[in-house]
């Protein structure tokens, strides 16, 4: 994969975290990280998953092939996500 742009954006609206979505498929629970990481989740989940409008997040488009992929991360839940090594290296 090739990485297009990487930007930190503001949300004018709500989006779906992708991040978010690989800490629930990872299956952590609150055992597996510390309090503060728990914290950003339940925070998380408060927000059902979603960016929120004026909430920081990353931005990052992606070329895979022939396709063009669009990744949007809230910043707490990808810190997260990078201190448990959660992330596919592209």
């Amino acid at each position: 994969m090739q990485v297009l742009s990487n930007t930190i954006q503001t949300a004018r609206k709500h989006y779906s975290c992708d991040a978010c979505q690989v800490f629930l498929r990872s299956n952590y629970g609150r055992d597996d990280v510390s309090a503060d990481d728990w914290l950003v989740i339940e925070g998380a989940q408060a927000d059902r998953w979603k960016i929120t409008p004026g909430s920081k997040y990353r931005k990052m488009v992606l070329k895979d092939g022939d396709d063009i992929l669009t990744v949007r991360n809230r910043l707490d839940v990808e810190a997260v996500c990078h201190r448990h090594d959660l992330f596919d290296e592209c």
